[in-house]
């Protein structure tokens, strides 16, 4: 293996594809410099490094699976290693295998003719010559005169069977075992068929006879005392010759064969095969070259077939179809459609290279400068659109012919290949100008499309024939003209460093492109009316046409611009946390008080029922929670004290009886605490029957104006809504009541309500008020009750934290993040006409206000809405506020004229 030489490999990509290009444009061939397998690109300069490190193509050809080892490294899964081995091995054969002789083994390829020209099968290209490696001659008959190679023929599978099947193979069966009186004879008959050589059938074989059946072996009577021995066969026997047996025989027929063939006529070969290897083909030009001949031809027939094909190659394979590849296609292309003119006007024009600048004869158009004066030429001409069906024809032609222009043009190098020539300039001149008729508005559209693929490379002045052309489609209803006469005239000039003016726009095109403004389901028409505008109100001249004729139309617009701002956003809420979540432990809960009621049934049973239905009212199990033994023993004992209660030993065991969690502990320490573990009082009274009850809240001490002393609530229970607010009235407010028992609604006096959590301060002078107010704190049933028990308890549903909800939204933004599209624009559009009146306002100043103010000031709100929601143009929004805000700043002269540069 020869060793590898790096210094000899071009080390940088770009100068290692230019150098191969070189080198194949000197060898005739083509060359991929984008190379992709299966859709994928592939480096030629790393594959090329890859094969030429393993020894180059002739090695890796010659060893087993070395081209597959190449798969990998180019990102292919190794599902499809063996579909993409032969695929970049071609690749690598067409682009680089004669690269790789010439350039890095310093020795000369072989021709192309068996190289690029062959498929990549085989290798030893560094030993191909034309003499080994030349076509296969072919013999009298038509066939290759190469020996085949003989193999072996395979025998041919048969279909399975069952073991023990004997029906189409009986050799194969297992034979019978014979009876113990049987003697076993086998089958001498061959199992093979032996071939015939006469076509007399074989004569049958006599089967053996037997005296007696006893005889016979395959009789059921068979005596083997009487077995008989089968006489013996004679066989026929024929001698075969061999030139082992017979060689003049052999010898003589061998000689009689050569004769024959010496005496039979041999065809004389074509001419052709003996230039074979010199032209691999004789297939003709291909498409591309047979339509660009056809077109320059002339020939009707060969240019109908041309462009026919044109307009599909142009549209499928417009990345392709270039220009600059194929020599005089677009002077072709544009002898073409230039036939509009006389088909339309009746006068051929002639294109001329020789004229000088500046000047060009009647009827004849300046294919080196431009024709001057050439609007005015063609408004000299008389058009005629009553076409004949001949003239359709040609017409349909010559449409066909600017679709493939249109169509090419699409491609940047195509638009910037065309864009010098100056008669392409004039026949878009020529073409935007011709009569608004049904027949010539396809080929009209396809002009104004040229343009707006071209004019980004041309400077032009508001004078231009062209530009002139292109401004009274401003006016146009037809959507698309429209729309690609104001891209072809904002892209005027934006590929050179020269700016183009947009000057010389009548004024009742302008008032109809802002009155575009209001549509709102075209944004790409809107978006071209803004880009048009944005260059419009840059300028001062036509700010000040603008104020000067109708000062009204900029203040419409600036309130149609402020409300685009935020068109079509995306919106994001956030949430500003205004309030964090109440961090407040639960308090510490007390043994209920019982009602009298409650007290009354729990004294109609006997101990120890007593105190485990007393336990079952006030305490709940709770395996976290503990009591002391003597707190749970003090209030049974509070309660019960004089109607004979349990003793407290047995009370403690009464209550590890009736909780099955309950377990009396004693606490080590220096005073030892005895504790009841798993149980808890309840934060809400039950009855017997496990009832809730409801509970007063109102506040027993309480000192007026001062919130921070501590405040207590009475802790009476009872078993319904009204018998709370019987309580409170009576009891905490002592309203009178009267003989019914109802209390006096009249009477009047200073009443306060302090149920926990009431924000009134100012007292009621009346019962009934009072009444009335308080009945709306005592809730409507027991779930409430309970809500309001474990919300004040610090037990309720956790409330989550308090939050600002603010909405913000976000426009358009490319590739890099930097804002786009019709949001955008409305912002660039109000940053000119701001600094126009930063500039100029003082010219168009009133007595009672100023240009700033008549513009900006009725959207001062919508702005500063704007700049807070929008996060995407804010920082715009905000250099527009502050013009706002500078107002009227007159300047020197010299400062002027450099914001106008800028």
């Amino acid at each position: 293996m020869d060793g590898f030489e790096e210094n000899k490999i071009i080390q940088d990509e770009e100068e290692f594809l230019d150098d191969v290009a070189a080198y194949h444009e000197q060898r005739g061939t083509n060359f991929e410099r984008d190379a992709k397998v299966a859709g994928r690109p592939v480096p030629l300069h790393k594959l090329y490094k890859l094969v030429v490190e393993r020894g180059g193509y002739d090695r890796l050809s010659d060893e087993r699976m070395a081209w597959r080892s190449l798969v990998k490294p180019f990102g292919f899964s190794h599902q499809h290693e063996g579909a993409m081995t032969f695929q970049i091995k071609s690749l690598y054969y067409r682009n680089l295998a004669a690269y790789e002789i010439a350039k890095y083994w310093g020795e000369t390829p072989p021709p192309k003719e068996i190289l690029e020209d062959m498929t990549a099968k085989g290798g030893n290209l560094r030993t191909r010559t034309l003499e080994n490696y030349g076509p296969r001659t072919v013999a009298a008959d038509g066939t290759d005169s190469v020996d085949e190679e003989q193999t072996t023929p395979k025998v041919e599978k048969t279909e399975p069977e069952d073991p023990g099947s004997v029906g189409r193979y009986p050799s194969r069966a297992l034979r019978q075992d014979p009876k113990r009186t049987q003697l076993f004879q086998p089958d001498t008959s061959s199992t093979r068929a032996k071939p015939t050589y006469s076509p007399q059938p074989m004569a049958q074989v006599p089967q053996a006879t037997y005296s007696n059946a006893a005889a016979d072996p395959r009789n059921a009577s068979f005596n083997i005392q009487n077995y008989e021995p089968r006489q013996p066969m004679h066989l026929t026997l024929r001698a075969v010759e061999t030139p082992g047996s017979n060689a003049a025989l052999f010898y003589h027929n061998k000689a009689q064969q050569r004769a024959k063939a010496s005496r039979a006529s041999r065809e004389a070969p074509e001419q052709q095969q003996y230039y074979r290897h010199a032209i691999p083909t004789m297939a003709g030009p291909n498409i591309y070259q047979r339509c660009l001949y056809g077109l320059r031809s002339g020939i009707p027939e060969e240019q109908h077939f041309a462009l026919h094909h044109l307009v599909k190659v142009s549209y499928e394979r417009g990345d392709k179809y270039k220009f600059d590849g194929f020599s005089l296609l677009a002077e072709s292309l544009l002898d073409k459609v230039l036939e509009i003119l006389p088909l339309v006007y009746g006068v051929t024009w002639r294109v001329s290279y020789d004229e000088q600048e500046g000047q060009a004869a009647e009827n004849t158009l300046n294919a080196a400068y431009g024709t001057p004066d050439l609007l005015s030429r063609l408004k000299r001409l008389t058009a005629s659109t009553d076409f004949s069906v001949p003239q359709l024809d040609t017409l349909e032609k010559i449409i066909e012919a600017a679709l493939v222009i249109r169509n090419m043009l699409t491609l940047e190098e195509n638009a910037r290949f065309l864009a010098p020539f100056r008669v392409f300039r004039d026949f878009l001149t020529i073409a935007v100008t011709l009569p608004d008729v049904p027949q010539l508005a396809e080929f009209r559209r396809y002009a104004l499309e040229m343009a707006s693929w071209t004019t980004r490379y041309w400077e032009m002045s508001e004078r231009d024939d062209l530009y002139v052309s292109l401004l009274k489609y401003l006016e146009s209803s037809d959507r698309t003209l429209l729309l690609f006469a104001l891209q072809a005239i904002i892209r005027i000039g934006i590929e050179l460093e020269s700016t183009f003016r947009v000057l010389g726009v009548p004024q009742h095109s302008v008032e109809r492109l802002i009155s575009l403004l209001l549509v709102e389901v075209d944004d790409e028409l809107l978006e071209s009316v803004m880009d048009f505008i944005y260059e419009f109100t840059a300028i001062y001249e036509n700010n000040h046409q603008v104020l000067g004729t109708q000062p009204e139309l900029y203040s419409n617009l600036i309130s149609r611009l402020v409300i685009l701002l935020n068109h079509n956003p995306t919106t994001s809420e956030e949430q500003i946390l205004s309030r964090p979540k109440a961090q407040k432990a639960p308090s510490q809960a007390s043994i209920p008080v019982l009602p009298q009621e409650l007290l009354n049934s729990l004294l109609q049973l006997r101990e120890p029922q007593r105190s485990s239905a007393w336990l079952n009212c006030c305490f709940e199990e709770s395996r976290e929670d503990d009591i002391t033994q003597i707190a749970i023993w003090q209030a049974y004992q509070s309660r019960f004290a004089q109607y004979n209660p349990i003793p407290a030993a047995e009370f403690i065991k009464n209550v590890s009886n009736t909780f099955t969690t309950a377990q009396a502990q004693v606490i080590s320490g220096p005073q030892p605490r005895f504790i009841i573990k798993g149980i808890r009082p309840r934060r809400i009274l039950v009855d017997l029957k496990n009832q809730h009850y409801f509970r007063c809240y109102w506040e027993t001490e309480r000192v007026e104006g001062n919130e921070s002393t501590q405040r207590h609530t009475c802790n009476v229970w009872a078993s319904s809504r009204k018998a709370v607010w019987t309580h409170i009235l009576q009891d905490h407010l002592s309203l009178p009541v009267n003989s019914d028992g109802a209390f006096e609604s009249a009477s009047e006096g200073e009443y306060r309500c302090r149920w926990h959590g009431c924000l009134r301060t100012a007292p009621f002078s009346k019962a009934t008020d009072i009444g009335i107010h308080v009945r709306s704190h005592i809730p409507e049933d027991t779930k409430a009750m309970d809500k309001l028990i474990y919300d004040l308890a610090g037990m309720g549903v956790e409330k989550e934290p308090e939050v600002t909800k603010h909405t913000s939204y976000y426009t358009s933004i490319d590739e890099q993040g930097q804002p786009m599209g019709i949001a955008f624009m409305s912002v660039m559009i109000l940053r000119n006409l701001a600094r126009f009146a930063n500039k100029h306002g003082h010219e168009y100043q009133r007595k009672d206000s100023k240009l700033m103010d008549r513009l900006f000031a009725g959207d001062s709100h919508n702005l500063w809405h704007a700049f807070t929601m929008n996060r995407t143009l804010r920082p715009w929004v905000g250099q527009l506020l502050a013009m706002i805000a500078k107002g009227d700043d007159p300047r020197s002269k010299k400062r002027e004229r450099e914001d106008d540069d800028e």
